[in-house]
């Protein structure tokens, strides 16, 4: 049987790598909503906020479990770091997530133009 701290230090691993894995998605949720606002044109971008909407509030998701999950050991210093880039990554996504809604309804209420 193996020992209590090799199964924690084994999650943990996980947990470090998963969150290591899901960069490329809060990049993905980086991306602009609207490429036309964000290049200074004034178009409607139809394809543009339905993927950045939903890599963004999965790496809500990802880096808010990461926050909660290392946030709770705060007095070891590597865990209160890796908390607050978890924070901080959120805090990033919730600007352009946001942007990403208010594009949707932009488009939605376009119906003719998207359609």
């Amino acid at each position: 049987m193996e020992e209590p701290n090799r199964v924690r230090r084994r999650w943990a691993f996980f947990g470090y790598a998963v969150l290591v894995a899901a960069l490329p998605i809060a990049f993905l949720g980086l991306l602009p909503a609207n490429e036309y606002k964000a290049w200074g044109g004034g178009g409607i971008d139809c394809d543009g906020p339905g993927p950045v909407l939903f890599f963004g509030a999965v790496a809500i998701a990802i880096y808010g479990a990461g926050v909660v999950l290392n946030g709770r050991h705060f007095r070891r210093p590597a865990r209160l770091l890796i908390a607050g880039a978890c924070a901080l990554v959120c805090l990033a996504m919730v600007p352009n997530v946001a942007d990403a809604v208010r594009e949707q309804r932009i488009n939605d209420l376009a119906s003719e133009t998207c359609g």
